[in-house]
């Protein structure tokens, strides 16, 4: 029986997780102008809200801005480890939507163009197992 390479195997594997290829679910981003990691540096959070599980802060989820790509999107965090991540961002009015959703500690929506005074609502959802998941959002001003 031959041995294969330990430590090549746990790279490989680990790569993989961190690609997102070994998940119970697949990443799908939906809508959208594009990825606002590639697009939109230097982001600044225009609106925030925690997520909470039984009065417990289990996660965050911001709207983000950036002028350069003009567009919002929305970013979710989960404080309590790698879980399904929803991140939707929506113009409140006149369409323009975009929706996020990956099995990682943190992901975001795809940006979606608006003037800056364009108001925007955002939701981001961790699910921690098929029966139990939790959200927070909002709209900025």
């Amino acid at each position: 029986m031959r041995i294969v390479n330990r430590r090549g195997a746990v790279v490989a594997m680990c790569a993989a997780l961190m690609a997102g290829l070994m998940t119970g679910s697949a990443s799908a981003d939906v809508g959208g102008d594009g990825n606002p990691y590639y697009d939109c540096p230097n982001g600044l959070t225009a609106a925030s809200a925690s997520i909470r599980r039984n009065g417990n802060v289990i996660g965050l989820v911001e709207l983000r801005w950036s002028w350069a790509c003009s567009g919002n999107w929305t970013r979710t965090t989960s404080y309590i480890g790698a879980r399904e991540l929803v991140s939707e961002v929506w113009k409140d009015t006149g369409g323009g939507y975009a929706m996020g959703n990956d099995y990682a500690s943190q992901n975001w929506s795809p940006y979606v163009v608006v003037s800056p005074s364009q108001r925007m609502c955002f939701n981001g959802v961790i699910r921690v197992n098929d029966n139990e998941q939790y959200a927070a959002g909002g709209c900025s001003n």
